[in-house]
């Protein structure tokens, strides 16, 4: 086995490990040599969620993950936000079907009212102050 190398982006971040005999990095990739003690270091901090960085002197960092972007935050809300849409899909098409077929309701008026109230709020939720940084609304009573 020959050195062990990691490449690296132009912000320090990790994106590969090379040995000079084994698996040589390309031509052209940015890296920087380290010990194999380091090698294994880096692969369990990156395990325990840190993230592989080569510091400004040329030596592998573990460092704290970044705080998720706007946009990661946005994406999270609105997956949450479509599996509690999804999660009473049924429960609306059920209702639907017993006034239909005319042999009364499992939900009352008022709960059909707060359900779809509900639904309402999850889909205005994009629209809240504060979005993406907001709770989901109140699942009602009778839901849970």
């Amino acid at each position: 086995m020959g050195i062990k190398q990691a490449a690296y982006d132009q912000t320090g971040g990790i994106t590969a490990f090379y040995d000079t005999e084994d698996s040589p990095a390309p031509e052209g990739i940015t890296v920087a040599s380290i010990t194999d003690q380091q090698w294994h270091d880096l692969l369990d901090g990156q395990a325990q969620g840190k993230r592989m960085a080569i510091d400004a002197t040329g030596a592998p960092a573990l460092l704290d993950p970044l705080p998720p972007s706007r946009a990661e935050l946005a994406a999270a809300m609105r997956a949450a936000r479509d599996v509690a849409l999804a999660s009473t899909d049924w429960l609306v098409a059920r209702h639907q079907d017993e006034k239909l077929i005319g042999n009364g309701t499992t939900l009352t008026a008022d709960q059909f009212a707060a359900l779809l109230k509900y639904r309402q709020a999850l889909r205005d939720l994009a629209d809240a102050t504060g979005w993406p940084n907001v709770e989901l609304p109140a699942t009602p009573d009778f839901l849970t």
